[in-house]
C-alpha cells in the first residue's frame, strides 16, 4: 500500500497554496469548487466542476471509522450534490478525468465531517488517514503508516469510547510500523478486556480477536472454547465448528459438522464457503444430486453462478462433461441476467454502478464459456452467438481468439475480416487469431496481402501503444537496493545504471503472477542477448522456513530461467522491504527503470496475454531508448 503522508493535517484539511483556494462560503481544489470546507451530516454538499476534461465514472466514499462504502457521483451540468448520513465520519471523492483519477497532487479530495452542532466527528482525522492507506495505492495518494498511527494513537487516546471499533486496525498498523510496538498496543488490549469486572460476549469477542492478532493461537481458542460454554448459541463459539470443518480430510465429517449446525452456518457469514465447499465434493465425487441439494442452499445467486462457471469454465478447455457443464454454464448466466435486472445481492464495496458493471463482466466472461462449451459440441450458431456477447466489452485477446475462429468455422469470411482488422490494430488480439485472419482472407474475395495487411495493422497499433505508454511516463527515484538471487548473488540496483532494469514483484501463491510468467519467459528470452536491458523476478510477500527452498523448486518445475532476488523482510516489521520502498501493495506490479535511473513505468496486474506482456515490454524499452 502507499503510505506517505508527510503532514497528516495537510492531507486532511487541504492546506495547499497551489492547489487549494478559498472561496465565499467554500473552497477550490484544483478544477473543483466544494460548498464548504467540512462536510455536516444530513445536510447537502455540493462540488462543481471548473475544469476542461472529460469528467467520468466518479464516485465517492462515505468513511465509517475505519470502513469505506462506494457510491455513485453524478455530475448534471459540471455540479454534483450528495448528503450522507450521521454515521460518517469522513468523506473522499474519487473524480475521473480523461479516464485517469485525479488525485490532487497525491493528496486526495479528502474531507473532515462535523455533527449539525458543528463538532467535528471524533475520529475523522484518523478515518481520513487510515483511508490513505488503504484506498492510496488505487486512487494515487500518498500516505505514511508512522503518522497514520500517530494519529489513530491520539485519537484513541482521547476517545477511548472508539476502542471496539479501531483496535483490530491499531494493531494491524501498528505491526507494520514496529513488531514490538504492536505486542505493545496488542497487550495493551488484552488488559483493557480482561480487566472488565463483567465481560460481555463482545469483549471475548474483542480478546480473542486480539490474541489473534499477536498470534497466540492458543489463547484465541481457549477463548473460544470459554465461550463456546458459555454462549452456546454465539456466533464466536460456531467459530470452532468451522475450523473443524475446514481441517477435517473426509467428506462424511464434514457433512456430520454441517448437519448439527446446520441453520447456524445457514444464517452466518460462513453460509456460502461451507456450502460451496461441500457442493464441490460431491461434483468432483459425481453426486450431481448431492451438487444441486447443496447450491439450492446458496443465498447468493451471484456467488452460485461463480461456483457453475467455476466448474464450466476447466471442462470447456479440456472438452470434457460437455453436457452437465453447458447446463452448469447456462444457469451461471440465467442467474446473473435476473440479477441484472433486480439488483438486490449489491455488496457494500460497490457503488450502484460498480456492482452494474460487475455483473456485466461477469456475464461477458461467462458466456465465453458458455460459446466455447457450444462450440465444442458442433453448435457454432450459439458458439458465435455468445461469444459477440462476450467480446461486447473489456474482452481480452484470448477472447477475441475464439470468436474470429467460430466464425471462420462458420464461413463467415468477411465478418471475421472486417473485425479481426479491428482487433490487431488494437494491439488486442493473438498469434492465433491472426492465422485464422489469414485462412479468413485466402477463402474470401479479398485478394490483399496479409502478411502486408498484418504488418501495417501492427504498425498501427504499436503506435497507439507507444502513445498512451507516453501519457503514463514517470519520472521518479529509483530507490537503491542490494538484494541476492537464489544462487547467492548480491544484486545491486545502482550497479545497473545505463540499462534498463525491469522488476518483476511477485510470490509462489499469486495466481496472476504465475499466469504471467509464461509471457515473461517470452520477453526475457526475447532480450537475452541484450546487454542493455535487465530483468529481475523479485519475490515479495512470502516468508517461511523453506521459502528459499519452496521458490526454488517453483522456478525449477517450471523450467524458467528467471533471476530471481529474495525481498526480506525489514528488521522488526511485517513489511517487505523493497515492495515497502516501491510502495507496491499488489502483485504482480512491474516496475520499469530507465539507462538514467529513474522508475519510467510502472504496470500492475496481468493483462490476460502472453503476447501483450511482450507487446507492452518492447514499446517501453523503445521508448526509453529516447526517454532514459
Amino acid at each position: 500500500m502507499k503510505k506517505i503522508i508527510l503532514v497528516l493535517s495537510v492531507i486532511v484539511t487541504f492546506v495547499s497554496c497551489k492547489s487549494e483556494k478559498k472561496v465565499e462560503n467554500g473552497i477550490t481544489i484544483g478544477d473543483f469548487n466544494f460548498s464548504s470546507k467540512e462536510i455536516t451530516q444530513n445536510e447537502p454538499f455540493t462540488i462543481t466542476y471548473v475544469g476542461t476534461g472529460n469528467l467520468e465514472n466518479s464516485f465517492y466514499h462515505k468513511i465509517q471509522h475505519n470502513k469505506a462504502f462506494p457510491d455513485d457521483l453524478t455530475f448534471v451540468e459540471n455540479k454534483a450534490t450528495i448528503t450522507i448520513a450521521d454515521s460518517i465520519s469522513g468523506v473522499a471523492f474519487n473524480f475521473k478525468i480523461d479516464n485517469k483519477y485525479n488525485h490532487n497532487n497525491k493528496k486526495g479530495f479528502l474531507f473532515k465531517v462535523k455533527d449539525k452542532s458543528g463538532n467535528l466527528i471524533s475520529d475523522s482525522q484518523a478515518s481520513l488517514a487510515y483511508y490513505t492507506m488503504t484506498y492510496g495505492e488505487q486512487f494515487g495518494l500518498e500516505s505514511d503508516p508512522k503518522e497514520i498511527l500517530n494519529t489513530l494513537d491520539e485519537t484513541l487516546e482521547t476517545n477511548p469510547r472508539l476502542i471496539d471499533n479501531w483496535y483490530q486496525n491499531h494493531i494491524y498498523l501498528a505491526n507494520e510500523v514496529d513488531i514490538d510496538k504492536g505486542k505493545t498496543i496488542g497487550n495493551n488490549y488484552i488488559s483493557h478486556y480482561s480487566s472488565k469486572t463483567e465481560m460481555t460476549l463482545k469483549d471475548y469477542e474483542a480478546l480473542s480477536n486480539t490474541y489473534r492478532a499477536l498470534r497466540d493461537k492458543a489463547k484465541a481458542d481457549s477463548i473460544i472454547s470459554f465461550v463456546s460454554k458459555k454462549y452456546p448459541e454465539s456466533d464466536l463459539a460456531l467459530r470452532s465448528k468451522i475450523d473443524a470443518f475446514f481441517e477435517a480430510k473426509e467428506l462424511s465429517t464434514k457433512e456430520a459438522l454441517f448437519a448439527s449446525n446446520k441453520d447456524r452456518i445457514l444464517n452466518s457469514d460462513y453460509a456460502n464457503y461451507i456450502v460451496r465447499a461441500l457442493a464441490m465434493e460431491h461434483f468432483n465425487k459425481g453426486n450431481t444430486e448431492a451438487f444441486y441439494n447443496y447450491t439450492a442452499l446458496m443465498k447468493n445467486n451471484t456467488d452460485k453462478a461463480s461456483l457453475f462457471n467455476s466448474i464450466a469454465w476447466p471442462n470447456a478447455e479440456k472438452g470434457q462433461n460437455l453436457e452437465i457443464a453447458s447446463e452448469l454454464s447456462l444457469k451461471s448466466l440465467s442467474l446473473i441476467e435476473a440479477e441484472q435486472k433486480e439488483l438486490k445481492e449489491k455488496p457494500d464495496y460497490y457503488s450502484p454502478n460498480q456492482y452494474k458493471n460487475s455483473l456485466e463482466n461477469s456475464y461477458n466472461m461467462y458466456a465465453d464459456t458458455y460459446a466455447l462449451l457450444a462450440f465444442k459440441k458442433g453448435d457454432l450458431k450459439a458458439a458465435i452467438k455468445y461469444q459477440a456477447k462476450a467480446v461486447s466489452k473489456n474482452s481480452n485477446p484470448e477472447m477475441n481468439e475464439r470468436y474470429i475462429e467460430f466464425l471462420v468455422a462458420d464461413q463467415q469470411y468477411d465478418k471475421a475480416i472486417e473485425i479481426a482488422k479491428t482487433y490487431i490494430e488494437e494491439g488486442n488480439s493473438t498469434a492465433k487469431l491472426k492465422t485464422y485472419f489469414k485462412e479468413a482472407l485466402s477463402k474470401s474475395d479479398n485478394k490483399t496481402n496479409p502478411e502486408t495487411l498484418i504488418a501495417d495493422l501492427e504498425a498501427k497499433a504499436k503506435q497507439k501503444e507507444l502513445d498512451n505508454l507516453r501519457k503514463t511516463l514517470l519520472d521518479e527515484d529509483a530507490i537503491d537496493f542490494t538484494l541476492k538471487n537464489l544462487d547467492g548473488e548480491e544484486i545491486t540496483l545502482s550497479s545497473l545504471v545505463g540499462k534498463t532494469v525491469v522488476l518483476d514483484f511477485w510470490a509462489t501463491w499469486c495466481g496472476p503472477c504465475i499466469q504471467s510468467f509464461p509471457g515473461m519467459q517470452k520477453v526475457v528470452d526475447k532480450y537475452k542477448d541484450n546487454e542493455n536491458v535487465e530483468f529481475f523476478f523479485v519475490d515479495t510477500f512470502e516468508d517461511g522456513e523453506t521459502r528459499l527452498k519452496d521458490v526454488a523448486k517453483f522456478i525449477e518445475d517450471n523450467d524458467y530461467n528467471f533471476n530471481v532476488l529474495i525481498d526480506p523482510k525489514e528488521e522488526n516489521s511485517t513489511k517487505y522491504k523493497v515492495a515497502n520502498a516501491y510502495k507496491i501493495s499488489g502483485i504482480p506490479t512491474k516496475i520499469i527503470i530507465g539507462p538514467s535511473g529513474k522508475i519510467k513505468f510502472k504496470s500492475v496486474g496481468y493483462s490476460g496475454s502472453a503476447e501483450k506482456i511482450v507487446s507492452e515490454i518492447d514499446a517501453m524499452v523503445a521508448l526509453l531508448k529516447t526517454n532514459p
